[in-house]
């Protein structure tokens, strides 16, 4: 069985949906937590820079390569990151 039947066997397509959401998702419960508590004292602002280039870094990859799953789900992660950087740097500095 070739690798291409194989992942049409198993639905790849969509698994690999998922989990890009499932990406997307996993930095919520910490946009959340740090809404609720106003603490960033324990957060590290270079990470989510780093991981904010990579998901453009990505997300580009996607558009270059026609993959809307990393195009799309990569750039909706950028775009929390962003905002979890936009949140550390206002609660750090600004509050």
């Amino acid at each position: 069985m070739t690798r291409e039947k194989f992942a049409e066997k198993i639905r790849w397509e969509w698994i690999i949906w998922i989990m890009g959401f499932v990406n997307v998702g996993a930095m919520l419960p910490q946009i959340i937590k740090t809404i609720q508590t106003q603490k960033v004292d324990n957060l590290s602002l270079e990470t989510f820079i780093l991981y904010f280039f990579i998901q453009v870094a990505l997300s580009l990859e996607g558009y270059f390569k026609r993959s809307n799953m990393l195009m799309i789900c990569l750039g909706l992660s950028a775009v929390v990151s962003a905002t979890m950087i936009a949140l550390i740097w206002y609660l750090r500095y600004y509050n």
